[in-house]
């Protein structure tokens, strides 16, 4: 079987970025068997929530979890025994989550005072525009007319355009040096969380719940990996170029429980919190909440190929 390791394919370039579907495009997939006669562990791709880089043929080791990989645990461990998620570890949130939920809140306004209000931000025009010629929206050539690419969009493409043209500098700050794995990792974070932003608000939508909540919950759940990155460059720790299936499943609970603690603060919308309180208390594999099983099938499919 060709294999590559996780070393390679968390430092490898990023895929061209795809064209964005729309939040509400519905998203299946089939999990794959594991298969018994293979010496490394390929079946976590199905049992647990994956780093968002182990895509394709990635092998982990069957081993047990390696000293250097419980300090690393550990490290995060200490994060997490914090009251609240320092601003060091992730210096954008403070200030542009206040300015995402501000924006949210002027949606409910008449058209012509959102179009007024969009129009102010270049960035966000540029965003409904392309949103709305997109085709999905079945639109009739480009949209250029800003008052109609909002009609076109409704409130949750509209909603889902502000919180990607807002959060966007969440993962554009990477503290560190050059070669840091916080720094090398940062644009794939990027990519990796519009992707999940797509397929979480799709799922969502097809099972009755809120499509702009699993489209938030999808967009920022990678925060808890950038507060990981960063807290393990702070402690100058590194990671295995072959990491143990428990390693990587431990990993990705913890990373899952950063989110929620980064996101206590964020009272974006009631569901976006709840969900926030349930993933730090109660981590991903075991989560109460309706959404943890959709975000679960979500970062599932972002690990196959095209799936970022």
């Amino acid at each position: 079987m060709f294999a590559m390791s996780w070393f390679t394919r968390l430092w490898s370039s990023p895929r061209p970025p795809r064209p964005a579907s729309a939040p509400a495009r519905q998203a299946q997939a089939t999990t794959p068997a594991p298969n018994p006669n293979s010496d490394t562990d390929t079946s976590s791709e199905a049992s647990c929530p994956f780093v968002p880089w182990l895509a394709g043929a990635v092998e982990l080791s069957k081993q047990a979890i390696t000293p250097h990989e419980q300090h690393t645990l550990d490290v995060l461990q200490g994060v997490l025994a914090l009251p609240e998620i320092p601003d060091v570890l992730l210096p954008r949130a403070a200030e542009v989550v206040p300015q995402l939920i501000a924006l949210l809140r002027e949606t409910q306004l008449p058209l012509q005072a959102i179009a007024q209000r969009v129009g102010k931000d270049p960035l966000l025009v540029a965003e409904v525009l392309r949103l709305a010629s997109s085709p999905y929206y079945r639109a009739q050539g480009e949209v250029t007319d800003l008052e109609q690419g909002i009609r076109l969009i409704g409130s949750v493409g509209l909603q889902s355009a502000i919180a990607r043209v807002v959060l966007k500098p969440i993962y554009r700050s990477a503290a560190g040096a050059s070669g840091s794995l916080h720094a090398n990792a940062i644009a794939r974070l990027w990519k990796h969380s519009e992707a999940l932003a797509e397929r979480t608000a799709a799922l969502a939508d097809s099972a009755g719940r809120d499509a702009f909540d699993g489209y938030l919950l999808g967009m920022l759940h990678d925060t808890g990996w950038k507060v990981a990155l960063a807290s393990l460059d702070r402690a100058k720790y590194t990671l295995a170029a072959q990491p143990s299936a428990a390693f990587v499943t431990e990993l990705a609970e913890q990373t899952h429980r950063l989110f929620g603690l980064a996101a206590q603060r964020w009272t974006i919308t009631p569901g976006f919190t709840a969900f926030a309180a349930d993933a730090r208390q109660n981590g991903l594999a075991n989560g109460k909440h309706p959404m943890a099983a959709l975000l679960q099938q979500a970062l599932y499919l972002c690990t196959l190929p095209g799936g970022r």
